[in-house]
């Protein structure tokens, strides 16, 4: 005797894979995925250029900003910036928004800018590093001291010529 099939109805492609990925704890990788991806058309091209998802767990997504500056601004921001994320995925993705400062932005050339450039360290600024790092008996510690001195004194360099210079 045969078998009676039912005849059921025909499910969408996205809803089977989107099952099948959420078993295997993977849904939430493409949530992070598309919000991601809407993060410049919520914010516009002037916040994005400054800023970068950097995570999300729970609801919660995680954004790197180029300063404390851009950090404070957005955290006023932070409600309108996360009612127009859940207005482009079409539902209530993102409960809230946290900003920390970390993120580099690209240079105009499309290149991403470094934190830090050992070609912006001048002679003296080396000599410097080695002697004080040369001072100390631990070679690991010189080391970090070393990498630390490298990064600061880089860090400085570099925000001096990104500022204007006044005319007297």
């Amino acid at each position: 005797m045969r078998r009676k099939f039912s005849v059921r109805q025909l499910e969408p492609i996205g809803e089977i894979l989107y099952a099948a990925l959420k078993r295997r704890g993977m849904a939430v990788k493409r949530e992070e995925s598309a919000v991601f991806k809407l993060w410049p058309q919520a914010t516009g091209p002037q916040i994005a250029l400054q800023t970068k998802p950097d995570g999300w767990r729970a609801g919660i997504l995680f954004v790197r900003a180029a300063s404390s500056v851009w950090v404070q601004q957005l955290h006023f921001m932070k409600e309108e910036i996360r009612q127009k994320l859940n207005s482009l995925a079409g539902k209530a993705v993102v409960r809230d928004i946290h900003f920390t400062v970390g993120y580099f932005p690209a240079v105009p050339d499309g290149k991403k800018a470094a934190p830090f450039g050992k070609a912006a360290l001048k002679e003296r600024d080396k000599r410097m590093i080695n002697e004080c790092a040369g001072r100390l008996a631990d070679p690991e510690l010189a080391d970090v001291v070393k990498r630390v001195m490298t990064l600061e004194i880089s860090r400085r360099r570099q925000l001096e010529e990104r500022r204007p210079r006044r005319s007297k």
